[in-house]
C-alpha cells in the first residue's frame, strides 16, 4: 500500500478537497503543514515551485487539480463511465473560471481596483451559478450528484470551495440556486465529511 503525504501551509486554501479526498476513503496519510519560515527552504526542492505537493511514496505531484484526480482515481471516486469521467473534468474545470477571478480579487491590495474587480465578478457570478445548477440537474434533476450514482471529487471540489466563498462573498449566496445549496448540504452531511470538519484543524481561510 503507498504512503502519502501533503504538504501545504496551515490553511485550507487551495488543498483542502484533497484532505477531504483522504476522509472519504479512510485513506491514513501526513497532512504535513508548513510551520513558519519552513517554505523558502522547501521552494526549490518542489517540482513547480509551487504548494500543494503530494509526496507518495517519495514521488512528489504538484499542481492542485492533478493532486485531487491523481487521488480521486487511487480512491474510485470518479465517474464509473468515460463520459461521467469526463463530464467531471469539464465542471472542475468551469469552476475554476469562476474561482480563478475570485483569487485575483481576494489578493488585490489597491482598494478601488479590488472594488472593481470585485463589481465586475459580482456581474457575472449569476451566470456561473446558473450553468453550474443547469449541469447539477441534467444528472438525476440535481437530486444526487454532478455525475453518476455517488459522490466524486467533482462534488468535493464544489463543495469544499463554498466554505471560502460564504466568507468572502456572503453566506447566502447560493439561495437562488436550490439544488446547487441542497449539494453542499449532501456531501457536507456525508459521515467522513462531516467528521473531517468537525475535528480538522481550526484556520481562518
Amino acid at each position: 500500500m503507498p504512503t502519502y503525504q501533503l504538504k501545504y501551509f496551515n490553511i485550507k486554501g487551495l488543498v483542502e478537497p484533497a484532505r477531504w479526498l483522504f476522509a472519504l476513503a479512510g485513506q491514513p496519510y501526513k497532512d504535513h503543514r508548513f510551520q513558519e519560515g519552513e517554505w523558502p527552504s522547501v521552494k526549490p526542492t518542489t517540482p513547480c515551485g509551487q504548494a500543494p505537493i503530494l509526496v507518495v511514496d517519495g514521488k512528489q505531484i504538484a499542481q492542485s487539480k492533478a493532486v485531487f484526480r491523481y487521488l480521486a482515481k487511487q480512491f474510485g471516486l470518479v465517474g464509473e463511465t468515460d463520459m461521467d469521467q469526463a463530464r467531471g473534468d469539464m465542471i472542475v474545470d468551469y469552476f475554476e473560471d469562476f474561482t480563478g477571478p475570485l483569487r485575483v480579487i481576494r489578493k488585490e491590495g489597491d482598494p478601488p481596483k479590488k472594488k472593481e474587480l470585485m463589481a465586475k465578478f459580482m456581474a457575472t457570478l449569476p451566470i456561473y451559478l446558473g450553468n453550474l445548477e443547469k449541469l447539477l440537474k441534467e444528472n438525476n434533476d440535481g437530486d444526487g450528484f454532478f455525475v453518476g450514482e455517488k459522490v466524486t471529487w467533482t462534488d468535493v471540489v464544489f463543495v469544499c470551495n463554498t466554505e471560502i466563498h460564504k466568507r468572502f462573498l456572503n453566506p447566502g449566496y447560493l439561495a437562488d440556486y436550490p439544488k446547487l445549496e441542497a449539494l453542499v448540504q449532501r456531501v457536507e452531511a456525508l459521515p467522513a465529511i462531516a467528521e473531517w470538519i468537525k475535528t480538522r484543524p481550526v484556520t481562518e481561510v
